[in-house]
């Protein structure tokens, strides 16, 4: 609640005895990043502002340097190194689709640390859908990390319809032939790059050739 604000609609929430911790600072800001990081507008918590990073996806790809991609790279991903391959794709059909690839240097799979889960978050209208959802791309593609944002896709979307819905199956085929061509051109572009890539990542290229057998 701010007093101090003159405009707009004032919301007052009571809260359970046994839902204190939100009324925490820590826990209000927590959900705020996970949910609404990247609304179009600022977020305030105590006077300051919560939501400070910007949707780079939102973004013309022509605008953006390669130190923002590395900053955005590694607040998503959790990660310190660099993006090995950055794909921005925008499309307006057949589906609206706004977003942001990347290709880490570093995987823990590739040393035998742990399987890696997916890595790439569905937002619709810059809200947080699903995090690391495993339906916008197939298992073998599991060391890309990334945002998709659709308008498509219904704020309301529950996870179990995710699995279901037709749009989303669309949407991981749309994708998924996106990612293959854009290596393939890398392949092409720069041969020794990828060869360094394919050494090192080979193992999940080779899984998605043989599920798609």
């Amino acid at each position: 609640e701010d007093s101090r604000s003159t405009r707009g609609t004032k919301i007052v929430i009571r809260l359970k005895t046994d839902e204190l911790r939100f009324a925490d600072k820590d826990t209000v800001e927590g959900i705020v990043k996970k949910y609404s990081n990247f609304v179009g507008f600022p977020i305030y918590l105590n006077g300051e502002q919560v939501n400070t990073i910007r949707p780079l996806w939102t973004q013309d790809p022509k605008t953006i340097t390669s130190k923002q991609h590395e900053e955005f790279y590694q607040f998503i991903s959790n990660a310190y190194d660099k993006p090995r391959y950055t794909l921005h794709f925008v499309a307006d059909a057949p589906l609206s689709i706004r977003s942001l690839f990347y290709v880490p240097e570093q995987l823990p799979e590739m040393y035998g640390v742990r399987q890696l889960e997916s890595g790439v978050s569905l937002y619709s209208r810059r809200v947080l859908i699903q995090s690391r959802s495993k339906d916008l791309l197939p298992e073998w593609l599991r060391f890309v990390r990334g945002v998709v944002d659709s308008e498509d896709v219904p704020l309301n979307l529950s996870r179990e319809l995710l699995q279901q819905s037709a749009l989303i199956q669309k949407l991981r085929s749309v994708l998924t032939a996106k990612l293959i061509r854009y290596l393939a051109d890398e392949a092409k572009r720069d041969r020794k790059k990828y060869e360094k890539f394919f050494n090192e990542c080979g193992i999940f290229l080779r899984e998605g050739d043989r599920k798609s057998g």
